[in-house]
């Protein structure tokens, strides 16, 4: 007779109830036990301590392979109100899974046909089959004390609170942690390949243009620079066609953002932030007679008096905001009234036009020019 500790548990809390199992089942790894016994033991723990004993749960069940007359044999299939809910496929504490099994279990899966298979081996795994499409592997538990993946294990399969709805929300928001991770994996991968140094100082690049430095300054700051890029900690590699892929989407979702600069009066190459500069400084250079005052008014974004900067720093440790301004002796201007002032470096696709339309209305010409930023 199969010996467990559900008794004492049958009525616990959720994670009383998953320590039960999980000691039972390492119990039965030491010793090194049977796949024949190890089924029964968690045959017995779902029906009596997750509550199925009241549902048909069958061990062996006989499933026709198609319009043959051959038959497969899933270890356990547990129903849902006489429908097949779940297919359970057993091996022993101690085995190593392998891809047989997980095929076997795929195949189980597809012939009932159910949503949820259970691969019960050295661990618990979670397989998700949404109909016309490969199952896939969503969810993994280690037999662990107090394991939190095991709470949530049970919280899915307690037949009183068991739903194919909430497990198939489950199972998919689990598919896209999993492509959030591929993603993240695929970006990493992008970093540490022989062209992460030159993807690094495009962005780096891109990152001082959007920051309203020159073209040139930006070359030249980076010339300056060394990069080199290594993981932190290892990530299994990516195969080579899902990363081609990932950057294939990657410079399409890029080719999106808005890279254009700009000519003022025919001349010049800026990007935005260095052209509302530049708009700015030719309309003080047009109009020596206005104080600061009437300028501040008339500009459609912001000014501030270089006096004022040099206070708001002494009273602020906010280093961020040291660089709000465009401060250099190069890009500060003066009122008639003697005032010292600079302009903001705030300067993005959310305000670029307030600008370029100010400056239009002064009758200056302004034209929009592809760069070879716009695509990495």
């Amino acid at each position: 007779m199969i010996k467990i500790s559900y008794l004492c548990a049958k009525d616990g809390t959720t994670m009383q109830k998953w320590n039960t199992l999980c000691k039972d089942v390492l119990e039965k790894k030491t010793k090194e036990a049977g796949e024949q016994e190890y089924q029964e033991l968690i045959y017995n723990h779902f029906r009596l301590l997750l509550g199925w004993h009241c549902e048909r749960v069958e061990k062996q069940y006989k499933l026709r392979v198609g319009s043959s007359i051959n038959y497969v044999y899933p270890d356990i299939v547990f129903f849902n109100k006489e429908t097949p809910a779940f297919v359970i496929e057993m091996k022993k504490p101690n085995h190593l899974q392998n891809r047989d099994e997980v095929v076997q279990l795929h195949s189980y899966m597809k012939l009932l046909p159910v949503q949820f298979g259970l691969y019960i081996g050295e661990h618990i795994e979670l397989y998700y089959y949404e109909f016309g499409k490969e199952p896939i592997s969503v969810f993994q538990i280690n037999f662990t004390i107090d394991s939190p993946k095991g709470k949530t294990f049970v919280d899915l399969f307690n037949q009183e609170n068991f739903s194919i709805m909430e497990l198939a929300s489950f199972c998919q928001a689990q598919i896209e942690k999993l492509e959030q991770e591929k993603e993240i994996k695929r970006y990493i991968n992008d970093f540490v390949t022989e062209n992460g140094k030159e993807t690094l100082t495009n962005l780096l690049e891109l990152h001082l243009l959007s920051e309203g430095y020159s073209e040139n300054n930006a070359k030249r700051i980076i010339s300056e620079l060394e990069i080199n890029v290594g993981l932190k900690h290892k990530h299994q590699a990516i195969n080579t066609e899902e990363h081609t892929s990932y950057k294939t989407r990657k410079t399409e979702k890029r080719s999106k953002k808005d890279y254009t600069h700009y000519t003022l009066n025919g001349r010049g190459h800026y990007g935005k932030g260095r052209l509302a500069l530049a708009i700015v400084k030719l309309f003080v250079e047009n109009n020596p007679h206005l104080t600061f005052s009437e300028i501040h008014k008339q500009i459609p974004l912001d000014t501030m008096s270089y006096s004022a900067i040099q206070s708001w720093k002494e009273s602020t440790n906010d280093m961020k905001k040291d660089n709000r301004w465009f401060e250099s002796q190069e890009d500060l201007m003066k009122s008639s009234d003697g005032i010292l002032f600079a302009f903001t470096r705030e300067i993005g696709k959310s305000n670029i036009n307030k600008i370029i339309d100010f400056g239009r209305k002064q009758g200056y010409k302004i034209e929009p020019v592809l760069t070879t930023q716009q695509v990495l």
